[in-house]
């Protein structure tokens, strides 16, 4: 198969490290007791709310809004913002950017590689203003958010709709998410769909810059 000429990536946990990771350094800068942020999904065992989004006993929107209404209630300060998703990763001196994804959409712009986003949240959670004041929003000429769609992955639409914007054909495409179920979506849209898995997310962005005709060296 021919190297892919196009590459799209989900944010949460993809493009951005997952607030999981985040939590530490979130309680160390606003000086919050250590635990005021619990559970750290598949990164520890004892998380049993992860559990039980993976049993299916709730969906993955249901889990991070009751990780964040419970570190809520533990004392983590909102900020002025009006979730706290934003109040952590918009911290001064969270780096939210996952490195590795930085490294392969760097290499990707180099190389003439048309790059995007499919996220289902990223603009509910964040807001459209601070997004497109971030320097790495110009670098994605398609940003397809399902929270402004009307239709969430794994529905086929915010799919197409992004395979349309990308212009070009679905399998000359690779799709990078952290979610089983949304990379099976990208499968059923003919993407070459690549499962992150965060507790060794270097190792999707090597297979998927291999698929893109790169070497996996520019993942560090």
């Amino acid at each position: 198969m021919s190297a892919a000429r196009g590459l799209l990536l989900d944010v949460g946990v993809v493009f951005f490290k997952s607030a999981w990771e985040v939590a530490d350094d979130y309680e160390r800068l606003r000086g919050l007791p250590v635990g005021t942020v619990q559970g750290r999904g598949p990164l520890e065992g004892e998380d049993e709310l992860w559990n039980a989004y993976e049993r299916g006993e709730i969906t993955e929107r249901d889990y991070w809004l009751t990780f964040a209404s419970r570190a809520q209630e533990r004392g983590a300060p909102l900020d002025g913002h009006p979730t706290l998703m934003r109040a952590m990763f918009q911290q001064p001196g969270i780096e939210a950017v996952r490195p590795e994804g930085l490294a392969l959409v760097e290499a990707c712009r180099a190389a003439d590689i048309k790059v995007g986003i499919l996220t289902n949240e990223l603009m509910d959670f964040q807001g459209r203003d601070w997004v497109e004041s971030q320097p790495w929003f110009p670098w994605f000429p398609v940003l397809v958010d399902s929270s402004e769609l009307g239709a969430r992955k794994p529905d086929r639409r915010p799919y197409e709709v992004a395979i349309e914007q990308m212009g070009m054909p679905a399998d000359e495409i690779v799709f990078i998410d952290d979610n089983p179920t949304y990379v099976n979506g990208g499968v059923a849209c003919g993407l070459r769909s690549v499962l992150l898995d965060v507790r060794d997310p270097a190792a999707a962005f090597r297979e998927a810059a291999v698929e893109l005709g790169l070497p996996a060296s520019v993942i560090p």
